[in-house]
């Protein structure tokens, strides 16, 4: 764990003979090297859970019939989940020769239904004369989507007719009816090809009586949509928020290991090397599982696994190597060293601004494999400028250990053969149903409330208790910082949580529910994945000088005021994000692209409130000999908060379908992100009260 701390300098490590702006040029190398590496990660992040919730294209789709069916459930008054009535609509998609299908009047059932719907013909864009016109006599007729083999180059249609298709639905009664339209499956294997308002799976509303609807507003509007773009996984967004947390969170935990690895046997250097090479073989592995029938087949789709856990295991090499080395640029109590991992920093954010631009880019509008392998092609160009400059600007920074000098080679080819190894075995426990049985473990802790809350409250338990015997084997004067690390440790997980949101719901709200057109431009969705970095580059400097100037007349705010005001700031973000999410019920609306972007201006104020918090914080008030267990402790806080981000953003749908009731009620997934208003401001205002209990436990700056 020791390498993720600056470790004590060698006499071959300094080379300040080359400077540039004042700094040895290594640092920029290093710069460049982590602006990459963050280019690859973020760039192929923002695309996981956008290309994993696709559903199939109608091109790339096997010759013959393929059926969908459109189901329009009503909920019974006063109920959550009760259906009192089914409507359906079958959706046939015929590719090639194969004949068409009967088309059939659908009769509703499951009981008398209080909805009418309704084929109707909207304008497209810019043709507003007649408004929407409702096909009165098509009350009950399926639809049939009918193409050629493979398509062809119009990106628009692909050859297809009836592509994007309208219903009309309207309420005669006198009473408000909520309906849940969502595309039928009937277990995970089942493919679909439409979206319905641009969700491949539900949206759920409630229709309003005609009678309580203006002169001159238009019914709730329904548009069922083939995917003519480039087919995804077809998974459920719930299953992929949670793929999503486990890859974001192996991500800081596998660098404890790294760490260890780097510092003990091998070297920086070397670990970074096995990192980088391994992060570009996962990120070709990923391109290459889309090519072909891999696209769509189970043999593909873990081989893509494969890619995702090649991409962690190197992570975990790389992550925890690059700012060691940065610091071993320079000499202990070197007064630019702060500077400099200022520079580095940028370099961190520079690589996640422009990634979406490019690997999202290509994700959205060519091919989604096309962006991963774009990832690849960063991570390399990184690892070149390296290897290039490394013999010139860095000589033996990061060198291994003196004990395993010149025998260093043979373990670190070993590592990177075994990382392989564990990918392709892990793979194929994935293939094999294996990896399955832990979401079923937790699938059943979760609809088995009173076991679920049990093992959660033995969990809990266990880890106070050994807090509470770690801070007790600690000299007295120790134990109040150590007190206030582990309480900033949970504050720390309660804002990434909410903040982690940003490449898993909030991705998937912008995508689906944002008007993101510019003109006749749609702006990509994966391009909001830039906007807090963007801002970062543009903050960063204003709130380091407002820190400093608040220092010089000592009104410079605390450690916990700073958590606190970060998580505030998290909070007030997400009111953005409720007022588009009640926006955009049903989908039928979509909401401003200017909510998103105040969320994630927010977010990023908060973030810089609360940065300073972080692993700085640590190796100031750890005592010496615990500062690398306490390191890696906060690591597997990361690691927390990241899964536990991705398994609240697995419960979107059943928090905005009403299956999973919150004490408050706005409506669509404004309920959802309400949440995190909630938890975000609540844990802000608690630690503020902390806060003069924290300052006294704090270790004074002269210990």
């Amino acid at each position: 764990m020791s390498a993720i701390q600056t470790p004590p300098t060698t006499p071959g490590e300094i080379n300040n003979e080359r400077t540039l702006f004042g700094h040895p040029q290594g640092l920029f190398l290093l710069f460049l090297v982590e602006m990459w590496e963050r280019f690859s990660y973020y760039g192929m992040r923002g695309l996981l859970v956008l290309y994993l919730i696709t559903v199939i294209a109608v091109h790339q789709a096997t010759p013959g019939v393929h059926t969908n069916r459109l189901d329009f459930e009503e909920i019974e008054a006063g109920t959550t989940d009760t259906v009192a009535a089914v409507q359906s609509r079958d959706l046939h998609l015929v590719v090639g020769t194969a004949a068409s299908p009967v088309v059939d009047t659908n009769e509703p059932s499951g009981g008398t239904p209080r909805l009418v719907i309704q084929r109707a013909v909207v304008p497209a864009a810019g043709q507003d004369e007649g408004g929407v016109e409702i096909q009165t006599g098509d009350t009950g007729q399926d639809v049939v989507i009918q193409g050629p083999e493979n398509g062809n180059d119009d990106r628009e249609t692909r050859g297809f007719e009836n592509t994007v298709v309208h219903y009309a639905v309207t309420n005669p009664t006198d009473a408000p009816v909520k309906v849940r339209i969502s595309i039928h499956r009937n277990g995970e294997a089942d493919r679909t090809y439409f979206t319905v308002n641009d969700s491949p799976e539900s949206v759920t509303t409630e229709i309003k009586p005609d009678s309580q609807r203006g002169p001159d507003e238009d019914p709730f509007m329904l548009e069922i949509r083939a995917n003519t773009h480039d087919s995804g996984r077809n998974w459920l967004e719930s299953d992929a928020a949670v793929l999503y947390g486990w890859y974001t969170g192996l991500a800081y935990l596998f660098p404890i290991l790294g760490g260890i690895i780097a510092d003990k046997l091998i070297g920086t250097h070397r670990s970074m090397l096995i990192g980088g090479v391994l992060i570009s073989i996962g990120h070709v592995i990923l391109g290459i599982s889309g090519m072909g029938e891999m696209a769509q087949n189970r043999a593909g789709l873990s081989l893509f696994i494969m890619g995702l856990a090649v991409i962690v295991l190197g992570t975990g090499h790389f992550k925890p190597t690059v700012s060691v080395m940065v610091g071993q640029l320079y000499k202990p109590g070197d007064p630019r060293r702060d500077g400099a991992f200022t520079i580095f920093y940028m370099g961190i954010n520079l690589g996640a601004f422009i990634c979406a631009f490019v690997c999202g880019t290509l994700g959205e509008m060519v091919g989604w494999h096309y962006g991963f392998a774009a990832a690849a092609v960063g991570m390399l160009l990184g690892l070149g400028l390296y290897l290039m400059g490394k013999p010139i600007l860095l000589r033996d920074i990061g060198d291994p250990p003196p004990n395993m000098m010149g025998r260093a080679n043979g373990p670190a080819f070993g590592f990177m053969v075994v990382a392989l190894a564990l990918s392709a075995l892990f793979a194929l426990a994935f293939h094999y149903g294996a990896v399955a049985k832990i979401g079923e473990l937790f699938a059943y802790l979760q609809e088995n409330h009173k076991l679920g809350w049990t093992v959660v409250g033995v969990l809990i338990a266990v880890i106070l208790g050994w807090v509470g015997w770690f801070v007790s084997i600690n000299r007295p004067e120790d134990r109040g910082p150590i007190i206030t690390i582990f309480v900033f440790m949970l504050f720390n997980a309660f804002f990434w949580i909410a903040f982690e949101q940003a490449g898993s719901s909030i991705n998937i709200f912008t995508k689906q529910n944002t008007d993101r057109m510019l003109g006749s431009f749609e702006v990509p969705a994966t391009w909001f994945q830039s906007v807090n970095a963007g801002l970062i580059f543009i903050l960063a400097p204003f709130f380091a000088a407002l820190w400093t100037w608040l220092g010089k007349r000592k009104r410079n705010p605390s450690q916990p005021v700073k958590i606190s005001l970060g998580l505030i700031f998290l909070g007030l973000g997400y009111i953005f994000m409720v007022w588009a999410g009640q926006i955009a019920i049903g989908g039928a609306a979509k909401a401003s692209m200017f909510f998103v972007l105040m969320c994630y201006f927010w977010h990023t104020v908060g973030e810089l409130c609360l940065s300073p918090t972080g692993l700085s914080y640590v190796t100031k008030a750890a005592p010496v000999k615990f500062v690398s267990l306490l390191m890696g402790i906060w690591f597997i806080s990361s690691f927390i908060a990241n899964l536990g981000g991705g398994l609240v953003a697995s419960q979107v749908k059943s928090i905005e379908e009403g299956t999973l009731k919150l004490p408050w009620n706005f409506g669509g997934q404004a309920d959802f992100f309400f949440l995190f208003v909630v938890t975000s401001c609540v844990a802000g205002v608690v630690i503020l009260l902390l806060t003069p209990l924290l300052k006294m436990l704090m270790r004074s700056p002269a210990d």
